[in-house]
């Protein structure tokens, strides 16, 4: 995986990604979220990753999404549905490409240098981001487990299953906790301190790539800007 996006500054997504997710919250028109499409589409194929990555990386988020429409389509018209799964989906999409094309560090980096935040927010930001995948890895072990015993995760009645999956929370408490305390215990060793700088052996800075990525997003608010104003 080498695609153009993993090459850019990682200030530059971390610039653009807020502000594509503020807009893609404010598009009311259909024409808007196509837009949007086509300047994801575009943002996919520079990416380097495959459609089977994103979607793998995204599932869980997609079916919670889907699950959580068709319980307010009870309630709320199909048009209003069908746009607010659009935008969920077009958020998450643009979130897996950021974390599938911005290393962990580089993140830390950006948000050091980038933003007006302390060493140990940036830092505390960046392990969080790092966990998430843990956490997944660990549930998807923990109901593996669950299931071999018996437990009637992938089918049986509704409330036995929410009452199963419930059971799976200590345990995987209790696995992020050990986690957390290894991780800690790695950076004392290390001897941490978010007090000092850091330096780092290649310095960020804005390339052409990143200058070219900052105008294709002023173009595409420009078009969205216009779009409200007009539609």
């Amino acid at each position: 995986m080498n695609g153009v996006l993993r090459r850019l500054d990682p200030r530059t997504k971390l610039y653009i990604l807020p502000i594509i997710v503020i807009l893609v919250l404010f598009e009311k028109s259909p024409f808007q979220l196509l837009l949007t499409t086509v300047f994801f589409v575009v943002a996919f194929f520079l990416s380097g990753i495959t459609i089977l990555q994103l979607l793998r990386s995204s599932r869980h988020v997609l079916i919670l999404i889907l699950i959580t429409e068709l319980f307010s389509w009870i309630w709320v018209d199909t048009v209003t549905v069908l746009m607010t799964f659009w935008r969920l989906v077009l958020i998450t999409f643009f979130s897996v490409l950021f974390s599938k094309t911005t290393e962990v560090r580089d993140i830390l980096d950006g948000l050091r240098q980038g933003f007006p935040i302390t060493e140990g927010a940036a830092m505390s930001f960046t392990i969080a981001l790092d966990f998430l995948p843990q956490l997944g890895r660990e549930m998807e072990e923990l109901k593996a487990a669950a299931v071999s015993r018996g437990a009637a995760l992938e089918d049986g009645p509704v409330m036995e299953r929410i009452r199963d999956y419930t059971t799976l929370i200590i345990p995987l408490f209790r696995r992020t906790i050990g986690h957390a305390g290894t991780l800690a215990d790695a950076m004392d060793l290390r001897a941490y301190d978010a007090g000092k700088k850091r330096t780092r052996m290649e310095p960020l800075r804005f390339e052409t790539a990143d200058k070219i990525a900052f105008f294709l997003c002023f173009l595409y608010v420009a078009g969205i800007i216009t779009m409200m104003i007009v539609l």
